[in-house]
This record gives structure tokens, sequence and C-alpha cells, in this order.
């Protein structure tokens, strides 16, 4: 079952959320962001890490070229 974790960070303004589920036998994370409008499909990572260094590229793409 997919569960919100207590990691929290932000990146350029925006929360990032970071979501755990048990796949197999492997715990694996994915985030979400403010900015998400419902239409990104969910990426998982082994590490929580690696999940909100992933959730910062996005924001930064979704934020286009602006400065920061």
């Amino acid at each position: 079952m997919k569960r919100a974790t207590t990691t929290r960070a932000t990146h350029r303004g925006v929360e990032i959320i970071v979501l755990s589920d048990r796949i197999g036998n492997t715990t694996m994370f994915c985030c979400t962001n403010g900015r998400s409008n419902g239409t990104d499909q969910e990426q998982w990572y082994p590490t929580q890490g690696e999940a909100i260094a992933n959730e910062r590229h996005a924001i930064d793409r979704s934020m286009g070229s602006r400065g920061g």
C-alpha cells in the first residue's frame, strides 16, 4: 500500500512529498509535488534520494528555462 513518508523536501519553493510502497520484497520510493497536475506517471526508485533527485529535475523541467 502506497504511503507518504515523513521525509519532506522543497525545491524552488515547491513542496516534494516522498511516497513509499512495498514492491515484492523491496521498499521503493516515488515523489509528488505541488506543481504536478496528476497526469505525471509514477516512477519508482530504490532510494528516497534518487526519487527526490528525479522530482527536482521534473520541477526544473516544469518551470522551463527560468533562472533559479
